[in-house]
């Protein structure tokens, strides 16, 4: 009987006067280690000697008045519940979990507040997340540094790219906020690094596919850059090995989206039945059945009227991107970016719903557009060899060096005009405290709303407010049965059952917090949807009542013996 060689132990091998290993040296492979990054920073340096201050730019200027602006939004309020149910109830979502979106955003964002104590403190909690926001968009700014620099951008042309999604204001308020397009875009910016990878190799493009995956499952709308994705890759893999590459990609990718739905089999809830919710209903309402905002290239809509925020806020950035788009379209190696911003562009000018959250995805690839038909147009520009045997080569000189300078001028005034007004936009955000009355609304209900006299059947005890106070009352101590998000009452397209079987009656409630978003939801929603809280507000005298103009909130105690009448001003 013969032994394997391979399969003896090393004291074997030494009693049998056979090689063995060498001894693993942990100092030389530190030492290894340690060369090969000295090697690596210096190799980048000129980059990381660009890159690292922008990124801290990028920081500061979000971190500016953090606190004030933007306004709270309810689907910010959403998934800080959410992620307060994962982390502190061990469930999905504080109610029925009605597959509206993928878990993976909310359990990122469980992840940080279990690892920050975020629900062991008093305050805005949604405030609190919106830290980690800041942390996500400089992972951004790296990762659309490399990305362009990976597609042949200039230094220059890649920092200019940061700069213009850095100083934008309508970059800088939303990529404050909590939102899961946030959440997803890092994921999503990684995929595209790593498509762009110029070895070329197979396990680059799997780690894309992968990556690209987990941004959906953060939010189901980023599939859009899978064309962009799909094109970037197909450039960026040899023609031997591109089939392999591109599968590799597919399959990984897949195998990690299938999760969603393998999630919804295991717990009985893929198809519609009865007593349950299921992914099948949710994908139905969310692309068949949700009512539509219109096309936000017609007047009076309301997708033409976020059109219009977005343009208010920033039209520099969204111009420029779409410019610049058009220009990427015909280079080559920016083809991808250019195809990535029409299809977000032309997806979300068609008639049908447009979420506000829908620009966080658009803008980084706008910024990328612009900065790279700028560099493609500098190349054109370039000074080339002078050929001989032409004779107008001397005039083709002057007209390139004509063309350079005239886009110098052009640029020095494009930088010039937008930039001041980047910083004012940037100013307001920081200086307009948009989110005190929602601290001194919660101060106000922990002082007088905690102890409810149930001892009249005609005093409820719940509360009405909307998803972004939800969470701070139920961890001051609020009971969380009794603190009702608005939305709930939503019976008509609302999927979740759990609080109509409970609240069937106005009485139920003692006070309703009357916010912007609460007031914005019944003005857009025609009754019979939320009769519940409409006839709360109208049986309901004001207790309290916190800032002035839009941003106002009230706190009404609800009297049955209030008739509606009293209420006309409200």
């Amino acid at each position: 009987m013969t032994t394997d060689i391979l399969t003896l132990s090393q004291d074997q091998r030494r009693r049998l006067n056979l090689p063995v290993d060498p001894p693993r040296d942990p100092i030389g492979g530190w030492r290894s280690f340690r060369a090969q990054l000295q090697a690596w920073l210096w190799r980048h340096r000129k980059s990381l000697a660009i890159v690292l201050p922008l990124l801290v730019v990028v920081a500061l200027v979000r971190l500016w008045g953090l606190s004030h602006g933007p306004a709270l939004a309810d689907d910010e309020g959403t998934y800080v519940a959410e992620a307060w149910a994962v982390q502190v109830k061990h469930t999905l979502a504080p109610y029925t979990y009605w597959y509206d979106h993928p878990p993976f955003g909310w359990f990122q964002i469980a992840a940080y507040t279990w690892l920050t104590g975020t629900f062991h403190g008093a305050g805005l909690h949604v405030v609190a997340v919106r830290r980690m926001m800041v942390g996500y968009a400089v992972l951004d700014a790296g990762l659309l540094y490399m990305l362009a620099r990976r597609l042949g951008l200039r230094r220059i042309w890649a920092a200019a790219a940061i700069g213009m999604w850095a100083l934008s204001p309508l970059a800088v308020g939303y990529s404050r906020m909590v939102y899961l397009d946030n959440i997803a875009l890092p994921w999503v910016l990684g995929a595209f690094v790593l498509a762009a990878t110029p070895r070329r190799s197979l396990w680059a493009h799997t780690a894309a596919g992968a990556l690209f995956a987990l941004g959906v499952l953060s939010k189901e709308t980023m599939i859009l850059l899978l064309p962009g994705l799909l094109w970037l890759a197909w450039q960026h893999t040899d023609r031997r090995t591109r089939s392999f590459c591109l599968v590799g990609l597919w399959t990984a990718g897949t195998l990690v989206a299938l999760l969603y739905p393998l999630m919804a089999i295991l717990r009985g809830e893929l198809v519609p039945g009865h007593g349950h919710v299921s992914l099948v209903e949710a994908l139905k309402w969310q692309f068949i059945s949700r009512p539509s905002t219109g096309s936000a290239l017609s007047a009076g809509t309301a997708s033409r009227s976020l059109l219009d925020q977005w343009i208010s806020l920033d039209g520099w950035l969204l111009l420029l991107g779409t410019i610049g788009a058009i220009g990427c379209l015909v280079v080559r190696r920016l083809r991808a970016v250019g195809v990535i911003v029409v299809l977000l562009v032309a997806a979300g000018l068609r008639p049908g719903y447009l979420p506000a959250p829908y620009v966080i995805a658009l803008l980084p690839f706008t910024a990328l557009a612009a900065a790279g038909a700028a560099d493609a147009a500098w190349s054109a520009l370039r000074d080339r060899p002078p050929i001989p045997i032409r004779r107008n080569a001397p005039r083709d000189h002057q007209l390139r060096v004509a063309g350079r300078l005239l886009a110098v001028a052009a640029m020095i005034s494009l930088t010039a005009i937008a930039v001041p007004q980047w910083m004012r936009g940037d100013s307001a955000l920081a200086s307009v405290n948009q989110t005190a009355p929602v601290a001194a609304a919660e101060q106000w209900l922990e002082a007088n709303a905690r102890g409810v006299d149930t001892r009249t059947s005609s005093v409820g005890r719940d509360i009405l407010v909307d998803d972004t106070m939800w969470a701070d009352l139920v961890t001051a101590g609020f009971p969380q049965q009794r603190v009702i998000w608005f939305y709930k009452l939503d019976y008509v397209d609302n999927l979740d059952p759990s609080v109509r079987r409970r609240i069937h009656d106005y009485r139920d409630f003692r006070y309703v917090v009357v916010s912007p978003i609460i007031r914005t939801g019944l003005q857009q929603s025609p009754a019979p949807r939320y009769e519940l809280a409409r006839l709360a507000i109208a049986h309901s005298a004001t207790v309290a009542s916190f800032g002035t103009g839009a941003g106002r909130i009230v706190i009404d105690r609800v009297n049955p013996a209030t008739t509606s009448t009293t209420r006309s001003h409200r």
